[in-house]
């Protein structure tokens, strides 16, 4: 469409609204409101490059009928309601240069279509149900960053208008969109996903769940670096044991188990030993009649013979 002033605003999708040839049925939610599909996209020529240019999108009533889908075909049925004010709705870019709004489309999309009379959220749209509507550009040129009221013109693209409904009333309308809007994949048979699923599971034989085992069962052999396996501790040989790592036999009391777990991880360091007192000292053989300070003297010559000393 082309003004006298030689702006021209025309409808990018056209080609997708021509493809609904029956009357266009937009639906409308009373909570969130519904964003349109198909959506409003323009382009713009004509404009001053420099000048600065507000641009607003509204939606008009298209006549004094209230109407009903019956038999496959609209009927005008009665008196239309009470015509609401204009809801102009700015574009989310504001004010902006002729050779921006020039540059690239110029889509609402952020627009949500609702039957909430009371509604005060931002872009969105209060309709009536079963009312023709017609979607309308108004384009404001600002002086010196001011709106300027005797400057505003608007546009209309012919073909381009709908019916307001709360669901749809032509089958045919829901399928074409369905088919066509990529969110709407909900709706579609399939979901949107692929039509043969993969295998959840596979049968397995018996002899695939509990495979034959090698003819050698046990673990391979694992030793550390002195040559003794990390998890069992054989008991060492007797005749390499230092007994020089005990101490004193009158001082320390031997723990075999103690000895056994730690020979292979501390070869050549020296243990630490319980220090022998009265109580284990008669546990482990030590003569009852040893007096206090022979119990205690490191340089007594009444040194009994430990348990299991000998048997190695």
């Amino acid at each position: 469409m082309i003004s006298s002033s030689g702006i021209e605003v025309t409808l990018n999708n056209a080609g997708l609204w021509k493809k609904f040839n029956s009357p266009m049925e937009m639906i409308l939610t009373r909570k969130i409101g519904r964003k349109m599909f198909p959506n409003l996209e323009y382009s713009v020529d004509g404009l001053n490059p420099t000048a600065m240019y507000e641009i607003y999108l509204h939606m008009e009533r298209m006549d004094d009928h209230k109407y009903r889908y019956v038999s496959k075909e609209w009927d005008d049925y009665a008196r239309g309601d009470p015509i609401t004010p204009i809801q102009k709705i700015k574009h989310k870019s504001g004010g902006q240069t002729g050779m921006f709004w020039m540059d690239g489309p110029i889509s609402f999309e952020q627009i949500r279509l609702t039957n909430n009379p009371e509604t005060e959220k931002k872009d969105h749209i209060c309709l009536q149900s079963m009312h023709k509507w017609r979607p309308v550009v108004t384009i404001r040129k600002l002086e010196n960053g001011d709106e300027n009221s005797d400057f505003d013109e608007e546009f209309r693209i012919e073909n381009v208008w709908f019916m307001a409904v709360t669901t749809y009333q032509n089958p045919a309308i829901k399928v074409l969109k369905v088919e066509n809007n990529k969110f709407a994949s909900g709706f579609r048979s399939t979901g949107n996903h692929k039509t043969v699923l993969p295998t959840r599971g596979i049968k397995r034989t018996a002899s695939e769940t509990f495979p034959t085992p090698p003819s050698s069962t046990s673990p391979p052999s694992k030793t550390s670096s002195n040559g003794h396996s990390p998890i069992a501790h054989p008991f060492h040989n007797p005749a390499n044991f230092d007994f020089s790592m005990m101490g004193t036999a009158h001082q320390y009391l031997m723990n075999p188990y103690q000895n056994i777990w730690n020979y292979g991880y501390n070869m050549g360091k020296q243990m630490v030993q319980p220090v022998m007192n009265q109580w284990n000292m008669q546990i482990s053989g030590q003569p009852r009649n040893m007096n206090h300070e022979q119990q205690g003297n490191p340089n007594s010559t009444n040194v009994p013979e430990f348990y299991g000393l000998n048997n190695f």
